[in-house]
């Protein structure tokens, strides 16, 4: 349970004097330890104690071993969960590196079954919703934890708790074990584990459980064999005895291990198999697991009790808080909350690049600055989705560094300046929100100018982005009116008023040409107007009948197609309606036009009609549901996210290129842009990297969670260089943070 400290061996690490030794194996020790602050006034007699692992004495530590601590201590500290073991502190940088987790006081599962036998069913099935929702906890912080086995899951009082990330591995980090070394336990590792830890992905995790379950139920593992082949060869061709499961726990444990992990539930689902209604409080333990709870929480403080508690050290200097995070529904932005303070209070490693553009902007909220090196007059002009046919494909752009504002760094604008989006053009972002149209300083986020709202203005909500941006004008809706503001200050330099009671919504660009609905405020009666914007005189082109509430323009290749109820399609030079798909076959979500064809996500998956012979349509990811906006790159490949998947498509025959199963995206699929080799999608406050390796081979890539308001659409993204500008839809914010 505990043993005794060892007679002339350390008594103290870091700031932890050490009570008692709870265990050890390979390179480390966990010491049961208590912290020489003293705990709150008030506090049980149990504060203040932590689980405390290190390194044996003595060890010759080489650099990837610190490397593999110090992303132990970030995957710990990135899980905040009530279902697993809290970290508390740790430090990868000294002579001994260590890290501090909650104390568990309780058996672990292993301990448990082999003393008391088999839980009962009633039990196992919330013991694994539990469990469950830690994979889910873990998971949304992209963390893996790859040795989920019953000697890493500890009973406590208040129910189990995950403990153990020794070789769990935050998404993004680079890959560290070596080609074939299979990590994890044996009997209790998928079978991607046997095929390698490179092909480890969160339903991997699930797996796990599912063994771990089995145990629970039935007293053995449903690969268990004295021959380490034999477990190696039925883990891979998935053969499990499952005999002493009980009937009823049975096929959802087949299910956990299913052999392909698309087949597996994904955490959150199994938690609702297991417990349909909800774990009850207390939790349900029977009297031999409380029974083991009080005697471990008994001998805890029985050895701390046996030594005397050392005198605080002298008061450091006050920390200054933290900027305050936006909390999020379900785990990431709340870790990383927790992580930071850790890091501010105790010196523990921050998960590289978890939370990005988190800081303020430098200059004063509302206020004028001086332009920075980047809001020079040259520079790429780029815009949401990318292009007039919204392909979201940023090209080499996204990936060319010199193409990044000069002096950027990652910064955060206030509320009410980018609900309708942004555009970036020569160092500048200009966005459109409650404020009206404002520019920024693309590099530090600093405002440059304001053009606020009137009071009483018609202006819609639905599309009031900022039309364009071509030699050095803004084109944008203010005040009823399509209006050009010179970049360089915020002057207007031309103007063409709307009817009276009409408001400009939808607005593209192509060619020299704003095409944009000119509708009756509150109603649908409106008008399709091509308003040339370059050249003399910049005349309205032509303008046709256009009544429908909510829809989508897109242009190209001498088109316009306006997408609503039905679908239309102009020719963009005059104007004349085109034949194209009428009411009877209209489901089309977020629309993409690319080289003549349209790509609309319906109910069965993605639909591709090309515009010149509408009736020879076809479907891509047959059977994808609540699948997002996807993206398409100059070569044909289509990218599209749906709840806890991302699928690549060759455009031209509709072959599957690859399907990354990511948990990220368990509660809401995201939209996708391409960025120079990778497809990221963004979704609510996290965005993830996909490989567009046409083989599949690579698992999800790095990912980050940004501090944005949570709900409501995807934010609006811009990728130059390697940073992203995104803008929420919801409060307005806008931030630029380095790119995954």
């Amino acid at each position: 349970m505990i043993e005794p400290l060892l007679p002339g061996g350390r008594t103290r690490v870091g700031p932890y004097r050490l009570l008692g030794r709870l265990g050890a194996g390979g390179m480390g020790e966990v010491y049961l330890a208590r912290a020489d602050a003293a705990p709150p006034a008030g506090a049980g007699p149990s504060a203040g104690l932590v689980a405390l692992k290190t390194v044996l004495p003595g060890l010759d530590l080489d650099d990837g071993f610190r490397i593999r601590f110090r992303r132990e201590i970030a995957a710990a500290g990135a899980v905040r969960s009530r279902h697993t073991a809290a970290l508390v502190a740790g430090d990868a940088t000294g002579a001994a590196p260590w890290l501090a987790t909650e104390y568990v006081p309780g058996p672990s599962l292993a301990e448990a079954v082999s003393r008391g036998g088999p839980l009962p069913e009633a039990v196992v099935r919330v013991l694994g919703a539990r469990l469950a929702l830690a994979l889910a906890d873990m998971h949304a912080v992209r963390v893996l934890h790859r040795d989920l086995k019953p000697g890493n899951v500890l009973l406590g009082a208040d129910g189990p708790k995950v403990i153990d990330f020794g070789i769990a591995q935050a998404f993004e980090a680079t890959q560290l074990t070596r080609t074939g070394v299979v990590v994890g336990s044996p009997g209790y590792i998928s079978p991607e584990h046997v095929n390698g830890s490179t092909a480890l992905v969160p339903a991997s995790d699930v797996f796990c459980l599912g063994a771990v379950l089995a145990f629970a139920a039935c007293g053995r593992g449903p690969f268990d064999d004295p021959d380490m082949a034999a477990v190696i060869f039925r883990i891979a061709h998935g053969e499990p005895s499952l005999d002493g499961v009980p009937p009823g726990l049975r096929p959802v444990i087949e299910r956990c291990l299913a052999t392909r992990p698309e087949d597996r539930p994904v955490p959150a689902e199994l938690a609702g198999l297991l417990a349909p209604g909800g774990v009850p409080e207390p939790f349900p333990w029977h009297p031999a697991v409380r029974e083991r709870c009080a005697a471990h929480a008994e001998a805890a403080l029985r050895c701390a009790g046996s030594v005397p508690a050392v005198p605080p050290p002298p008061a450091a200097r006050p920390v200054p808080p933290e900027a305050p995070v936006p909390a999020r529904r379900r785990g990431p932005l709340v870790a990383v909350a927790a992580l930071v303070v850790a890091v501010a209070a105790l010196g523990a490693v921050l998960l590289p690049g978890l939370l990005d553009g988190d800081t303020p902007a430098a200059g004063r909220p509302g206020g004028a600055a001086s332009p920075s090196a980047s809001a020079a007059s040259e520079g790429p002009t780029v815009v949401p989705a990318a292009d007039a046919g919204r392909t979201d494909d940023f090209g080499a752009l996204g990936a060319d560094l010199s193409a990044r504002p000069a002096g950027w760094k990652p910064w955060t604008t206030g509320k009410d300046v980018g609900e309708y989006g942004c555009v970036l053009s020569a160092g500048t972002l200009v966005c459109s929100g409650g404020r009206g149209v404002t520019a920024l300083d693309a590099a530090t986020g600093e405002e440059r100018w304001n053009v606020p709202e009137k009071s009483g203005s018609r202006t819609g909500t639905d599309g009031r982005s900022i039309a364009a941006v071509v030699d050095g004008t803004v084109y944008a809706f203010v005040r009823d009116d399509l209006v050009g503001l010179r970049l360089a200050d915020g002057k207007e330099v031309w103007k063409r008023p709307l009817p009276d009671g009409r408001l400009g919504t939808g607005a593209v660009y192509a060619d020299g040409v704003i095409y944009y609905v000119s509708r009756v405020a509150g109603g649908s009666a409106g008008r399709l107007v091509a308003q040339q914007i370059t050249g003399e005189g910049k005349p309205e082109k032509w303008g046709a009948d256009y009544d429908e509430f909510q829809f989508t323009l897109l242009a190209g290749d001498g088109r316009v197609v306006a997408v609503g109820s039905d679908i239309r399609v102009f020719d963009a030079s005059s104007g004349k309606r085109l034949p194209g798909v009428g009411k009877e076959d209209t489901e089309c979500g977020h629309p993409v036009l690319k080289a003549g064809e349209l790509i609309c996500v319906a109910r069965d998956g993605l639909t591709v009609t090309g515009l010149s012979a509408p009736a020879a349509r076809r479907t891509l990811a047959r059977g994808m549901e609540g699948a997002m906006k996807p993206a398409v790159t100059a070569d044909g490949t289509v990218v599209v996210s749906a709840p806890g998947e991302v699928r690549a498509f060759r455009l031209r025959d509709g072959e599957e290129l690859w399907h990354h199963v990511d948990t990220l995206l368990d509660e809401a699929a995201g939209n996708v842009s391409v960025v120079g080799s990778r497809a990221f999608v963004h979704a609510d406050v996290t965005v993830s990297a996909h490989e567009l390796d046409e083989r599949g081979a690579n698992p999800p890539a790095t990912g980050k969670t940004f501090a944005l308001p949570i709900g409501g659409a995807p934010p609006s993204l811009i990728a130059v260089g390697d940073a992203l500008f995104l803008a929420s839809p919801d409060d307005g914010t806008v931030l630029s943070g380095i790119a995954p």
